[in-house]
């Protein structure tokens, strides 16, 4: 299965390396504040992504998520620049394997002299397949102009990504709560006490594969945290430990494809028909976290 910059002007944040950093910090830049309600890795996989400042191309790449270096929400500073200067960003997001792209935005400002501001800007799947002219973009699935008035931006706080929605985690996804499932390639329902098999892994030992299905945590970044303990056996396993994608499923999202070993460090033929309490702890990169137990009884 699969930190914020500190700093407003000599950030390095996943690939952009900003020139003229000095000592001296400036407070007169825009910081680009990237969300999405789509799940990243899922319903797109890579984003273009340019920014230019008057006009001229100061940063321009291509992210994925299997390179690892696409995880929202995120942060993308603008170089420092004049009063006035004006700011552009274009995006395009794309799924795996294709170069038409999805969903497309773009968001311009300019910058005002001794401030610091953020510029919102979401993916939004509302926008999927919708084409705007050339000089509109799409904000929740209508073609608007993509100018924002510096007066209108709040001012960067960097504490804004805490609350930021995402895919997985919103105003209405409620508090982080955890069901336990079981699944390889897909979630289904477990019952307490449930017999489950178990099957040799490529490197040794067996496993089981769980699930989870998950509300009011970040889709990118949490980390999961698995317990196993055989009661009968008075035989603690030791804990997995793993950071982890989910994927949007609804109204909540899904982690499917947990291989947790139910013989490591115990003889497997000393665990089968046993009862196995497994507890699961997710926390995302914010710190709220749920936690969620079962039993399961291992095939005999």
């Amino acid at each position: 299965m699969i930190v914020r910059p500190t700093s407003l002007s000599c950030v390095v944040w996943l690939g952009f390396v900003l020139a003229g950093c000095s000592e001296q910090e400036t407070s007169t830049d825009v910081v680009v504040g990237l969300t999405t309600d789509m799940a990243v890795g899922f319903d797109f996989y890579e984003l273009e992504r340019t920014l230019k400042v008057n006009g001229v191309v100061t940063q321009s790449e291509l992210v994925s998520y299997g390179a690892g270096n696409l995880r929202l929400p995120m942060e993308l500073p603008a170089q420092a620049a004049e009063d006035g200067a004006t700011i552009e960003l274009s995006l395009a997001a794309l799924r795996i394997g294709e170069h038409v792209p999805m969903v497309t935005r773009t968001a311009t400002t300019r910058v005002l002299a001794g401030q610091s501001l953020l510029l919102p800007v979401s993916l939004e799947a509302a926008c999927a397949s919708v084409a705007c002219g050339a000089h509109a973009t799409c904000v929740k699935g209508a073609c608007v102009d993509p100018f924002l008035d510096p007066s209108s931006l709040p001012a960067y706080d960097p504490t804004w990504i805490e609350s930021a929605e995402d895919a997985c985690k919103t105003a209405s996804s409620g508090a982080p709560a955890l069901v336990v499932g079981k699944g390889q390639m897909a979630f289904a329902s477990l019952a307490e006490s449930e017999v489950v098999d178990i099957e040799p892994g490529p490197q040794g030992g067996h496993h089981v594969w769980l699930a989870l299905r998950v509300t009011g945590l970040r889709q990118m970044g949490s980390t999961l945290k698995v317990n196993g303990f055989y009661p009968d056996l008075d035989y603690k396993l030791s804990p997995f430990s793993s950071q982890v994608t989910l994927r949007k499923a609804g109204d909540h999202c899904e982690l499917y494809g947990i291989r947790f070993q139910v013989d490591r460090g115990i003889a497997v033929d000393a665990v089968r028909g046993q009862p196995l309490d497994v507890t699961f702890t997710l926390t995302d990169p914010t710190g709220d976290a749920a936690t969620a137990a079962t039993k399961v009884v291992i095939a005999p």
